[in-house]
């Protein structure tokens, strides 16, 4: 395997000859950085296979930017050419390198974050915000990361600049104090990262999408200090430089204003403690049930050509944290199963949705600490436990089933079959008293995998969704 890691490296750089694989309609992204980067080899290449029989088309990963470039925590920027890849520490690039290989070897793609965090020397000092010292990252030399990330990997499917910019562990300062009070200061940075790599980007990898945002789903529209995360609808509208009524905004950070160039918008619409179809009460949030505000919106800033393009929609990371392992959460492994498919229903109704995402494979391990708040800090949305072996969910997300109640003595289905292409057979069976199954609709999906089907049957018995010899999880009743 050594070898074969070490091997890697020439091909990365200069691409393959072999056309990578047809971007779906929309994408299935997951993203295990923990599982994908640092685990043993024989590991990893269990955990793709088990992502490609489950239907995953792009895996998401971090390129670090302060783990890939040279001396990170100098002060002063070494002497090298930032944009070369071959300009990097040998073994920098290995751990990425080997997750674009085995990626492609089986089908899938990679979608690259250009990310957090920036080394010292590509900080600016002093910038004072609240009258507190901050650290500016160096646009020129963010664009040149980028640009020596998508050089060595050109076949990937997409790069997104930074993530989760509205959420303070990732980007600060979120907030200044002004004359005026507290005003968003991370749109506009992040807005001059966005001018500066998304060209720079293009140039290195012409055929590769180039995603904007990565916003979190929650956050404040008023600050009452400089790191409170930020609403991503208010991070959205500051970054485009328009109020809630789409009026240009007379700041002198928008005085200059381009529109937002971008193949895509980038959102993560955790539902955290709320079922998938519960909305939040606070207008500027985007959780799961939210997305028509996020779609709205993005609609009406090209019509008012605050973007270049219209942006589609990419989700790029999702998912429920549960109990067990976690005993500070309080979705069940029942619930996680079965709000899963709930969400992709939901997220499916967008016309502009370009992407649907799942946020770990296997779930992260405790931490040291006396708190279980302490303990389970990392995610525990994993389809599998630590042990490796499957949640309920990893069913249901290889075949999905949502049951809704029809009117009397009637069900209404909807269902995805992951994995495959085209049109692909299924089954809807029913649970008999004496434990088991019983078919009540045979029929093809649609061409991407998704089907809906009326059946006459007791809204009260307990429904699996089935193909290829496998079955999705069950689910007890129809809601």
């Amino acid at each position: 395997m050594a070898a074969a890691v070490a091997s890697i490296a020439p091909t990365a750089g200069c691409g393959a000859d072999d056309a990578p694989p047809a971007r779906p309609p929309i994408a299935t992204v997951v993203q295990d950085d923990a599982e994908l980067l640092h685990r043993s080899p024989a590991r990893i290449a269990a955990t793709f296979d088990d992502m490609r029989d489950i239907g995953v088309d792009w895996v998401r990963v971090t390129a670090g930017w302060s783990v890939i470039a040279p001396e990170p925590l100098a002060i002063r920027r070494p002497a090298f050419d930032a944009r070369d890849h071959e300009a990097y520490p040998p073994d920098a690039w290995s751990k990425l390198d080997r997750v674009y290989e085995l990626a492609h070897a089986r089908g899938m793609r990679t979608a690259i974050d250009i990310a957090f965090w920036a080394p010292r020397w590509a900080v600016a000092r002093p910038a004072r915000h609240a009258d507190r010292e901050r650290d500016t990252i160096s646009v020129a030399d963010y664009a040149a990361f980028a640009t020596a990330v998508a050089r060595r990997y050109p076949r990937a499917a997409a790069f997104t600049v930074w993530n989760e910019p509205n959420h303070n562990a990732f980007f600060l300062p979120q907030w200044e104090r002004t004359s005026d009070g507290w005003q968003p200061a991370a749109p506009h940075l992040y807005r001059a990262m966005v001018q500066a790599a998304v060209p720079a980007i293009k140039a290195a990898a012409p055929d590769a999408l180039v995603l904007i945002g990565a916003t979190s789903s929650v956050g404040s529209a008023r600050a009452t200090s400089p790191d409170e995360r930020m609403a991503p609808l208010t991070f959205l509208r500051e970054l485009a430089c328009v109020d809630e009524r789409l009026r240009p905004l007379d700041r002198p950070q928008c005085r200059a204003f381009e529109s937002l160039p971008g193949d895509g918008w980038s959102h993560h619409p955790y539902s955290l403690e709320l079922a998938p179809w519960q909305p939040d009460p606070r207008p500027d949030n985007v959780r799961m049930a939210d997305l028509d505000r996020l779609t709205s919106l993005l609609r009406r800033l090209h019509e008012s050509k605050r973007t270049v393009r219209s942006l589609p929609l990419y989700l790029t990371e999702w998912g429920y944290q549960t109990n067990p392992p976690d005993p500070t959460q309080t979705t069940s492994l029942t619930q996680h199963a079965r709000w899963m498919p709930e969400a992709e229903r939901i997220a499916r109704r967008q016309s502009s949705l370009r992407s649907v995402s799942q946020f770990l494979i296997r779930d992260l391990p405790e931490r040291p600490g006396r708190s279980p708040r302490v303990r389970w800090g990392d995610y525990q949305s994993g389809l599998r436990l630590l042990d490796g072996s499957p949640k309920p969910a990893h069913a249901s997300f290889s075949l999905a089933l949502v049951a809704h109640r029809a009117g009397a003595g009637r069900v209404r289905f909807w269902g995805l079959v992951r994995p495959g292409t085209g049109s692909r057979p299924a089954r809807i069976s029913v649970r008999e008293p004496g434990g088991g199954w019983r078919a009540i609709a045979r029929l093809r999906t649609r061409e991407d995998g998704t089907f809906e089907r009326a059946v006459t049957v007791d809204p009260a018995r307990t429904f699996r969704l089935e193909s290829g010899g496998r079955h999705g999880a069950p689910v007890d009743g129809a809601r």
